[in-house]
């Protein structure tokens, strides 16, 4: 029998039987999976179930490990629980510690051994709650339990800590694991705070070891000598104390217990061994008592605790009738009103320990169950007792009289069906219920949505690929009917435009767009009808476009036949779409794209080109059919292309070759960097970053030419299908070296010629104004100049020959940069290997890179490794020149003095560049022509500025010269102050002269000329030099000693003639009278200290007038009065340059004087001060 269970117990295993599951589904797998696209073949199938059989161990193996833990921190959390009565119980000695703990450990060992796993969690668990002595522990032993522990060895059932009761036992039995908590938990009496915690650690061990169920109901046990024999306030008490515990269950758990309220020790009850006295085991096995309602509770205790009165009523007369004995008779028969003496006690005790409000909620007491474990002690009357206490008379205790020890009432049935069999009332508070209640509405709404759309699916793939078909055959006939309305054959022109539109709709037949679902559930019809559309776009693509594509280049040959590379090319083609020789897609492909580019040009035509172009790519993704060539027009084509060297053949397939087009391009802007590219430009206009084909360069030289000469040439051998018979192909090895030799001599060519456009187009860009030249010549002449850096890169990309290699004309190439000498080596080794077969080649095997190389040798020889000279000597000039110009100041007023100071930079870069290859001749010209133009403007700019400054002579002399006497005939005086300041040494225009026109001037002759500096052009012209000359006459006249005006001058009176009356001269206090002649000469000093003011001729009596008049007299006044003077009179020279002779004449009067300056610079010249005008600068 207990083999048959182990067996049933295997077979109802969750491995057992979720491994059969994976079997079944396994085999669904293997034998309908083939239905589903993709899982076709073994691999995949296998695949598949080993990933469920993989699911299926890793989920039951989680689950299991799952309770293993949850297990083994259960047992863990018992065995710690019992291990703690160490720091709690002091009574206990350390062998008892040791003997239980070993004992729990022994037990919790025979459990996982001789029960079902999962036993600890999954049975359910009560706690037994009440005070000390209320008979817990008795009634546990006495309810008929089986508890194997204490069958396995003899000792009690019960597992308990250090001080028996007082922590708490654990009863393992096999309807449940009963918890026997210390009384001291309920009452909390003996030590309050440990106490405490001791009830509440050991609520939060339940909370810990069994999270999802700590606990299945909770018994309260009190005794019923507690509610009968105490006092109200204690019973009060006692119910509070019964009340928190509860509560702190609760709470602590988050848990909704059903409680079940035992009133143990019902023998304690005066009759109530005689009244049951006639139960067998069966009857005292029964329930007595009472199980509430789910939704009321304790408040339908009356109505039931009369229920049980009045079944006591019933079988009153039965009992009476059945005993013999009178005293028994008595006790037995006042036991119902003994039990009605309780109604009252125990209904208070229940309102106060599981009433409600409704801030406090009542607890979830399920029933009221009175029981006797066993009949020790004297009964309680209290009938008697009342009575006594009432009439103040002593009360007689009865006799004790038990019957046979051993005996239990009202206990099995009650905690083994009706508590156990409630194992599952307990439930979490209603916020968790109503969660759990929403898990479950979802999770079953969840199952019924996928099973729903399980369902739709299934229908919409169904209605999709019927309507799917319907669309492709719809499409297909349409499409069929528009190539019968269409007019294809024969072909007879090669307008590709108006069939575009039905390559276009066989290309894009209607296809039903991938759906989702029909790839879940592996139904889709797509592939099918997609293959059945792709055939009908290739036979449309080879029926339409490849006729027309050969009539195309039919035509094209016919046209072009006096263009041999052009024919050649296209006859490959037209072969290759022919079937006549090996198919190349990429060739092909470019023809017929350049072909449309041309046909179709513009932005107009760009889709019509992308849509022709994805059906050739369509087109040659598969082979093509045979098709029937022109053998005429090929032999024709074969007739004109012959006359095309095969070396320049064989060069054509090399330059335009994907490798070719790889190699970057050299460029000017990426030599010259950022701040280069803005100094230079392009003559030709183009933009700096269009350079020279890197086909064209020393990687293209090495990685493109070369590695190609030999396939290139062994290419040229195998187009005999091209050729035919007209021309012959190399066919040793010498003939192709010879053939190699003649491709190089064409690559020579073509290098040379796109080198020297380049270099003869790049030129310096003009400078905008001084401070942009300064500092594109400072970039220009910096340590890491971009032209420097240009000029490098050139040298690289034009040396051929390594340092050390004999040239054409038996003289080593010069050493240079180490960098161009390896690569020139390598390019040498390369070229050897392409072109002579020998590990180091002579000159003639190469001439025409030796050629190469000499035409740009002295470019090279110039740059050489770009630290040294000649090349580090040109950027000194330019540096030169750029601190030249950078001397000037901001506002050029030194320019004069900074190229008086300097050399000749701009004639010595002049002089460079007669000596200098290109393009750096022509760069150096463009730089001294550059600078020429800035030192000039600089200079004509520095010039009109500083004289028209707030300190230069332009508004002074305006006001001066212009408006004022002795410079015109203006009745206001020119100060004499502004006169010194003017023209004194060191005013302004004689200032202004020496720092601006002075270093311009050659002032030997009589007359100033003027003079370039330092090869820039004077800043004033010759008329204007003149005006500074006749400046400088009058600061040496009238400023002979200093600041201050000073002229000393004789003056004699000569005798009058006969009839002319005497004349007297008055200059201020000095009179002079022409009667005295000779002897009447005065030295005078003009101004002196009274400005010979006034200055007057009078003839016969004196007179003191101004102008002449009927009195006979002459005169001025002011500070200029002795130049008024002499402007009235008639001055005529005497031979001597500072003699002159002045004549004053008044009607018919007339004097004459003598004037003798005194120096040779005599200002009394008529002209140096009339008519003297302001120079103008612009």
């Amino acid at each position: 029998m207990e083999n048959l269970q182990y067996l049933a117990a295997y077979f109802v295993n969750r491995w057992t039987y979720s491994f059969a599951g994976v079997g079944m589904a396994s085999m669904l797998v293997w034998y309908l999976a083939p239905l589903m696209p993709g899982f076709d073949g073994y691999l995949a199938r296998t695949l598949l179930v080993l990933a469920m059989v993989v699911i299926w161990a890793g989920v039951n193996g989680s689950i299991s490990w799952v309770r293993r833990r949850r297990e083994n921190k259960l047992a863990a959390g018992l065995t710690e629980e019992s291990a703690s009565d160490e720091r709690d119980v002091r009574a206990a000695t350390a062998e008892e510690v040791a003997r239980l703990r070993e004992r729990v450990r022994i037990v919790l060992r025979r459990l996982r051994k001789g029960r079902r796993k999962g036993y600890l969690y999954e049975q359910p668990w009560y706690v037994l709650i009440g005070p000390p002595g209320s008979g817990k522990t008795t009634a546990l032993l006495n309810a008929g339990l089986k508890f194997p522990m204490g069958q396995l060895d003899g000792e009690d059932a019960a597992v308990g800590g250090v001080g028996g009761t007082r922590l708490c036992d654990w009863w393992f039995a096999d309807e449940a694991v009963l918890i026997d908590t210390a009384g001291r938990y309920t009452t909390q009496d003996s030590d309050a705070p440990v106490d405490r915690a001791g009830w509440e650690g050991f609520l939060d061990l339940l909370r810990r070891t069994r999270k999802r169920q700590p606990l299945n109901g909770a018994i309260v046990v009190v005794s019923l000598t507690d509610i009968a024999a105490a006092d109200p306030a204690t019973r009060a008490a006692h119910a509070r104390t019964v009340r928190r515990r509860v509560t702190e269950l609760s709470d602590r758990l988050r848990l909704r217990v059903p409680v079940y309220m035992v009133v143990s020790k019902a023998d304690q009850l005066v009759g109530f061994n005689e009244y049951f006295d006639d139960l067998d085991a069966e009857g005292r096995g029964q329930v007595w008592g009472m199980t509430f309602p789910l939704a009321k509770g304790a408040e339908t205790f009356t109505d039931e605790f009369r229920l049980l009165l009045d079944r006591l009523d019933e079988r009153m007369f039965e009992r009476l009738q059945a005993e013999r004995a009178p005293d028994r008779r008595a006790l037995l028969g006042g036991f119902p009103l003994q039990l009605a003496s309780l109604q009252q006690p125990l209904a208070d005790f229940l309102a106060q320990a599981f009433g409600g409000t409704r801030l406090d909620p009542a607890p979830f007491l399920r029933g009221v169950y009175i029981t006797s474990a066993t009949q020790e002690g004297t009964p309680i009357d209290r009938l008697t007792g009342m009575l006594s206490r009432s009439f103040g008379i002593d009360q007689k205790r009865a006799p004790s009289l038990r019957p046979v020890a051993g005996r239990s009432y009202f206990l099995e049935r009650m905690l083994g069906e009706v508590i156990l069999g409630e194992s599952l009332l307990v439930s979490t508070n209603s916020k968790r219920i109503r969660h759990w209640r929403l898990l479950r509405i979802a999770s079953l709404s969840a199952i019924a949505a996928v099973t729903l759309a399980i369902s739709l699916g299934l229908w919409r793939v169904e209605a999709s690929n019927r309507l799917a078909v319907e669309r492709a055959d719809e499409a297909i006939a349409g499409y069929h009917q528009q190539l019968a309305g269409a007019d294809l054959d024969p072909v007879s022109n090669d307008d590709l435009t108006h069939i575009v539109p039905l390559l276009d709709a066989a290309q894009v037949l209607p296809r039903e767009p991938e759906n989702w679902l029909t790839g879940v559930f592996g139904l889709s019809q797509s592939e099918k009808l997609e293959a059945v559309e792709r055939l009908i776009y290739h036979d449309s693509l080879e029926r339409i476009l490849l006729p027309r594509l050969i009539w195309r280049l039919e035509q094209q040959m016919r046209s072009q036949m006096d263009k041999p590379d052009f024919v050649f090319e296209a006859t490959r083609v037209y072969l290759m779409l022919g079937g006549a020789g090996p198919l190349d897609p990429a060739l092909v492909r470019d023809w017929m794209a350049l072909d449309w580019s041309a046909r179709f040009p513009g932005v107009l035509n760009a889709q019509l080109r992308e849509h022709l172009l994805a059906h050739l790519n369509a087109l040659l993704s598969d082979p093509l059919p045979p098709v029937t060539l022109d053998g005429a027009l090929v032999q024709t084509a074969r007739a004109s292309f012959s006359r095309v060297s095969l070396a320049a053949r064989v060069y054509g397939r090399i330059r335009p070759a994907a490798s070719a087009k790889s190699v970057p391009d050299w460029t000017p802007s990426a030599e010259l960097g950022s701040a280069g590219s803005s100094l230079f430009t392009r003559v030709s206009g183009k933009s700096l970053a269009e350079g020279i084909p890197g086909f064209f360069t020393v990687a293209g030289f090495q990685k493109v030419l070369l590695p190609n000469l030999l396939g290139a040439t062994q290419a040229a051998a195998n187009e005999s299908w091209i050729l035919g018979q007209t021309q012959k192909t190399p066919s040793d090895r010498t003939e192709s070296e010879t053939l190699e030799r003649e491709v190089v001599a064409l690559y020579s060519a073509d290098f040379l010629k796109q080198w020297d456009d380049m270099l003869n187009d790049l030129a310096l860009a003009p400078f905008e104004d001084r401070p942009a030249a300064i500092q594109g010549l400072y970039v220009l002449s910096a340590p890491q100049s971009p032209m420097r850096d240009l000029l490098k890169s050139i040298a690289l990309e034009l040396t051929f020959m390594p340092t050390g290699q004999p040239t054409g004309d038996g003289t080593p190439a010069p050493a240079g940069d180490p960098s161009v000498a390896a690569a020139a080596t390598a390019q040498q080794k390369s070229l050897a290997a392409a072109i002579g077969g020998a590990a180091t080649p002579d000159a003639a095997s190469m001439p025409a890179i030796v050629d190469l190389d000499q035409h740009y040798r002295p470019l090279r020889d110039f740059v050489g490794d770009g630290q040294a000279e000649p090349i580090t000597g040109v950027f000194r000039l330019i540096n030169m020149l750029q601190q030249e110009l950078a001397q000037l100041g901001p506002d050029a007023s030194n320019v004069p003095a900074t190229l008086q100071g300097s050399g000749d930079p701009v004639q010595l870069l002049l002089a460079e560049s007669q000596r200098q290859p290109p393009p750096l001749a022509r760069w150096l010209q463009q730089i001294a022509d550059s600078g020429r133009s800035m030192i000039t403007g600089s200079v004509q700019h520095a010039a009109a500025a500083a004289f028209s400054a707030a300190d230069g002579p332009s508004k002074l002399c305006g006001t001066v010269v212009t408006r004022q006497f002795p410079f015109s005939s203006s009745n206001e005086d020119a100060p004499l102050d502004d006169f010194a300041r003017l023209f004194g040494p060191a005013g302004v225009l004689d200032t202004y002269f020496q720092r601006q026109i002075k270093p311009f001037v050659n002032m030997k002759g009589a007359a100033w000329q003027l003079q370039p500096l330092g090869g820039v052009a004077p800043p004033v012209s010759q008329a204007t030099l003149a005006l500074f000359q006749r400046a400088a006459a009058i600061r040496d006249a009238f400023f002979p000693a200093g600041g201050e005006p000073r002229i000393r001058f004789d003056i004699t009176p000569q005798p009058p003639h006969d009839g002319d009356e005497p004349a007297t001269l008055t200059l201020g206090g000095r009179t002079i009278n022409t009667s005295d002649g000779a002897a009447g000469q005065a030295s005078l000093t003009w101004p002196g200290a009274d400005g010979l003011n006034p200055a007057r001729v009078t003839f016969g009596q004196a007179g003191d007038v101004v102008a002449v008049d009927a009195g006979g007299s002459i005169g001025a006044s002011g500070p200029w009065a002795l130049f008024r003077l002499l402007r009235q009179a008639r001055i005529s020279p005497s031979g001597r340059p500072q003699e002159f002779t002045v004549t004053f004449r008044s009607g018919t009067h007339e004097a004459r004087f003598t004037l003798r300056a005194g120096s040779s610079r005599n200002p009394f010249s008529r002209n140096l001060l009339r008519d003297f005008r302001c120079p103008v600068l612009q």
